[in-house]
């Protein structure tokens, strides 16, 4: 009898739970991602060693203990991240865009090969949380920097 009653306690649970993000107010383009912390998604950035390779403007991130791998400077001009929804593809898909930068440091037969990106895939490593941190962080940092950027709400 408990296991019945568990079985109909939790999928009621996350309708109720599916039910509160869809009732919240959705972006213009009708995108919605949860709600993070800016300066959270800051230090996760730190933490997560981000820096080693990408800074973003107008942002003191401290000081590197190396020198960077590569210099990807974030919320500079509107390039590839145009929107919320770019900055979550480029934190868990990496691959979906690989800059001329980066293909300049490989080596011919490195670009001849099938070019992997140096960037970690976080996904194994990043919490939720930290995601969705990391995301208000980079959304701030390009609605300040950039005028044209149009990430939601």
């Amino acid at each position: 009898m408990k296991k019945l009653r568990l079985f109909l306690i939790l999928p009621t649970m996350l309708v109720s739970c599916l039910a509160g993000l869809v009732a919240a107010e959705p972006a213009e383009n009708g995108f919605r991602f949860p709600g993070g912390d800016p300066e959270a998604g800051r230090e996760a950035f730190i933490k997560l060693n981000c820096i080693q390779c990408h800074s973003v403007t107008n942002v003191d991130l401290g000081n590197l203990k190396s020198a960077r791998r590569l210099e990807l400077a974030l919320a500079s001009k509107l390039r590839f991240v145009k929107k919320t929804e770019n900055i979550i593809t480029a934190i868990t898909n990496p691959k979906h865009v690989i800059t001329q930068q980066y293909k300049d440091i490989l080596s011919k037969t490195e670009q001849q090969g099938s070019i992997e990106p140096l960037m970690p895939d976080l996904t194994k490593d990043m919490s939720v949380r930290q995601l969705m941190d990391i995301v208000a962080f980079l959304d701030e940092a390009y609605r300040k920097a950039v005028p044209e950027y149009g990430g939601a709400k």
